[in-house]
């Protein structure tokens, strides 16, 4: 069965075929990048950084900087539906985050979507990035947190907006009371999203939340 899946994935995605950080027909022989992109992925590496302002994060994790090849990874599996994508980047994440350690996280939550949105895509890429996260970090992930309002999407609105957007836009679904949590997205822009998930953990008692990103953007950036 697998050799199976693998096959038609080979079909739709072979791997002689468009660069996932570029676009280029080049091809990409390993990883899903051209030698090129892989280069400058490895230039534009963060691992430890800053949380995002005005939020209740102990801590933050980045794999790279957003732009180039890893705008072109975070597109290809958000929007492309490229799945298979997720692996690689959660251990970029997973390597972020050991950069930080010793946090005593033991839990991994992704940012939920809106039953609406995930209807219509098929998928929470911040799941799939999360449970291979998880598995890397050998820890549980769970789906702690459900969006409560359809907002609307912040690559549309200027940061103070993205703000007032998620107000209230979360509450967590599962007990979280002691427990410290690693929240997973693909990317932070301003951090609102992120800020508005850990305010709901932090509500609902957890005792710390650390943020981990495939990618951070500047704040001036509308690239989520």
């Amino acid at each position: 069965m697998n050799r199976a899946i693998d096959a038609l994935l080979g079909l739709i995605y072979p791997r002689s075929a468009a660069c996932m950080g570029c676009g280029s027909r080049a091809g990409f022989p390993r990883e899903w990048l051209c030698e090129d992109c892989r280069q400058l992925l490895a230039k534009r590496w963060v691992g430890p950084g800053q949380p995002p302002p005005g939020g209740a994060f102990q801590g933050a994790a980045y794999g790279y900087h957003y732009g180039g090849p890893a705008g072109g990874l975070v597109r290809n599996l958000k929007y492309r539906g490229v799945t298979r994508l997720a692996e690689g980047m959660a251990r970029a994440m997973a390597n972020a985050f050991e950069a930080i350690q010793p946090t005593g996280a033991d839990c991994v939550v992704p940012v939920p979507m809106h039953r609406k949105r995930l209807k219509q895509r098929g998928f929470n890429h911040a799941a799939l990035l999360a449970k291979a996260t998880a598995a890397r970090l050998e820890l549980p992930a769970l789906d702690a947190l459900v969006r409560v309002r359809n907002t609307r999407q912040q690559v549309r609105l200027p940061a103070a907006k993205r703000r007032r957007n998620m107000d209230g836009a979360f509450e967590a679904v599962m007990d979280v009371r002691g427990r410290r949590v690693i929240l997973v997205d693909d990317v932070c822009t301003t951090g609102a999203t992120a800020n508005a998930c850990a305010k709901a953990l932090m509500n609902a008692g957890a005792e710390a939340v650390y943020l981990l990103c495939f990618a951070v953007a500047a704040e001036d950036k509308s690239s989520v």
